[in-house]
């Protein structure tokens, strides 16, 4: 992996600016006319340039040590038998369920498409989807252990549009990502912290996935 190099410092100071004019000139009408384009095209830029930005150093350095640590298996294997309800419903937090507790907690937007959280079209997302954790191992688990994985708060719960999570579904990284490209690797993270606490693997085809979306493929 490449080290990141230390900007150096400049050799000289910057130019002082000049002097400003007593009244400024005034603005032509056609840079008016042109301003409501120059704003679209300012947030345009802005929203690409998010979009396509390289995952966050402290991501990539968890994503390493995580990717090193989970176990690895060829492929998922579907294993019959599966249903919701031997995950167990919703446990309590005190007077609350845990899945209040993250839509009472999560402080920011969707982890998965960056855009402010509409309440009256949020679903929870376990991270390490369900079905796919069974198939990894789960189906062997007892039942507390299945509910304490479906209610962990810390590391496999999330808000997100409704719609998301419908397209997202029981898929693993391999067949699913958070569009937003600077939004894939956080959710790597997320999912490789679930796998390795709970000691399920992923396949080849998802540490590979998750390492080309930390940038480290």
């Amino acid at each position: 992996m490449a080290r990141l190099r230390r900007s150096r410092t400049p050799s000289a100071p910057p130019q002082p600016f000049p002097p400003a004019p007593s009244a400024p000139p005034p603005v032509p009408r056609t840079a008016l006319r042109a301003l409501p384009a120059l704003l679209t095209v300012a947030v345009s830029c802005a929203a690409l340039l998010a979009a396509c930005s390289p995952p966050l150093a402290d991501d990539r350095t968890t994503a390493t040590r995580l990717l090193h640590d989970v176990r690895v298996v060829r492929e998922r294997v579907t294993v019959t038998g599966y249903d919701r309800s031997r995950f167990g419903g919703w446990s309590s937090v005190g007077p609350r369920t845990t899945r209040e507790v993250v839509l009472d907690e999560w402080a920011g937007a969707d982890p998965y498409t960056g855009e402010a959280l509409v309440p009256d079209g949020v679903d929870i997302d376990h991270v390490y989807p369900l079905a796919a954790a069974w198939d990894f191992g789960a189906h062997a688990w007892t039942p507390s252990q299945r509910r304490g994985f479906a209610n962990d708060v810390a590391r496999n719960l999330v808000p997100t549009a409704s719609a998301v999570n419908r397209a997202k579904s029981d898929a693993t990284p391999a067949e699913w990502l958070p569009a937003p490209r600077d939004l894939r690797c956080p959710y790597a993270v997320r999912y490789l912290e679930a796998a390795v606490a709970w000691e399920l693997p992923v396949s080849v085809a998802d540490w590979e996935a998750m390492a080309d979306a930390c940038g480290l493929g």
